[in-house]
């Protein structure tokens, strides 16, 4: 399906919220923290980072992020030769979230779509989830982090929902994915950035 892009993506729209935060809601003592934010997480660790990886690089050594490798590593890229291919699991508040970054040449239906982004550069950055999160929840807090309505919402995607919101301009496009499954369960957050 070729969506149309009409205006520039609001990246970081909220702004960039201090790694400071990150690291205290990392440190808190167990008994203070029943709950993280998952969509707060990934505001700091994938959209407001992504195309720069190298600061995801850099805050998975600040942080020491355990590093994936193996299936599980590959899991994050359907790539046969991705140029960076990283991944960490992340432990906050006696949960551990999946997180992989990779960078590659855009895919073959993103060039089929964007014909003049076929040189471009893909960066995507994923968090997967462990299960515990409404969906609905989920989805309202990456609306007000996207600031704007998605471009489809629930479209069936095997045994899973893809709700996506998309923009960019000529230089730059941009899509942020959230999936879901059948029993309202948030399973991952991707967001992807395809730069000329």
């Amino acid at each position: 399906m070729k969506l149309s892009i009409e205006t520039v993506f609001l990246c970081g729209v909220l702004g960039l919220w201090s790694m400071s935060a990150l690291a205290q809601q990392a440190s808190t003592p167990s008994d203070q923290k029943n709950e993280t934010d998952p969509v707060y997480l990934f505001n700091e660790i994938c959209y407001t980072q992504v195309p720069q990886v190298e600061k995801i690089q850099d805050m998975a050594k600040r942080f020491a992020w355990v590093p994936m490798g193996g299936e599980d590593l590959q899991r994050f890229t359907t790539v046969k030769t991705p140029s960076l291919l990283d991944g960490w699991d992340i432990r906050l508040a006696e949960r551990i979230y999946r997180l992989g970054i990779v960078q590659s040449e855009p895919s073959d239906s993103f060039i089929d779509t964007f014909p003049d982004m076929a040189t471009g550069v893909a960066t995507s950055c994923t968090m997967v989830l462990d299960g515990q999160d409404d969906a609905q929840t989920i989805f309202d807090r990456m609306n007000v982090m996207v600031g704007k309505e998605p471009s489809t919402q629930d479209v069936p995607e095997g045994q899973l929902l893809t709700t996506t919101w998309a923009g960019g301009n000529d230089t730059v496009k941009v899509f942020v994915f959230l999936k879901t499954d059948a029993i309202d369960r948030a399973n991952l957050m991707n967001v992807t950035i395809v730069t000329k």
